[in-house]
């Protein structure tokens, strides 16, 4: 089945990422498969000269190390976020058979934090993601992705773009946005910003 087809695309929707874990979750499995494959493969001629015995112990090691690779490859591939411009569709999946999808619309989302907790996670540039309600409540959390920080900003912009759009927002509103959004301004910006906000108190004051 196709991905539009999975998460019921709209017409007018369109697919703006594919959000996906980063490969040190499964670096136990790459690193054990990769002993299982290449310990009797450097053994081999000796595992060979031993007879049958030898031979099934090549085999069985090899077919394990190939089990734990073909364990990586069915979790990125079952276990993965799809980004629209609308929503946020999160798949999960712990065995071959059973799926779990939570959805979330853009229009739910309050609050958008990202946390990179490790030099791990520094130096490998992975992290969580946690979307929020206007309660503070979270409403999904996608942890240990790659590129958290793309992925804040990406869904942080879709976010006000859809309220700017979609709704009239009162004076409160607009300074919430604008605080909540601090981060993303740049410095040049920030400094005009402060130098607007001076003249106007300044002529308030007159």
């Amino acid at each position: 089945m196709s991905l539009v087809k999975r998460i019921n695309l709209e017409k007018d929707e369109n697919i703006l990422a594919i959000i996906k874990k980063s490969y040190l979750n499964e670096i136990w499995y790459i690193v054990l498969g990769l002993v299982f494959i290449l310990i009797p493969s450097y053994f081999a001629f000796w595992l060979f000269s031993q007879g049958w015995y030898g031979i099934t112990a090549f085999i069985f090691s090899v077919f394990i190390g190939l089990l734990l690779f073909l364990k990586v490859v069915l979790v990125r591939t079952k276990n993965f976020c799809v980004l629209t411009d609308k929503r946020v569709i999160d798949f999960k999946s712990g065995g071959f058979f059973d799926e779990e999808v939570l959805e979330v619309n853009l229009y739910e989302v309050q609050n958008i934090l990202y946390f990179k907790k490790g030099l791990l996670a520094k130096v490998f540039n992975f992290g969580d993601l946690s979307l929020e309600n206007n309660q503070r409540q979270e409403l999904l959390r996608l942890n240990k992705i790659s590129n958290p920080e793309k992925i804040f900003r990406l869904v942080n912009r879709l976010k006000n773009d859809f309220w700017l759009k979609e709704k009239d927002l009162d004076t409160d509103e607009i300074i919430d946005m604008f605080i909540n959004n601090l981060s993303m301004i740049e410095t040049g910006d920030l400094r005009e910003i402060k130098e607007c906000l001076e003249e106007t108190l300044k002529n308030r004051k007159k």
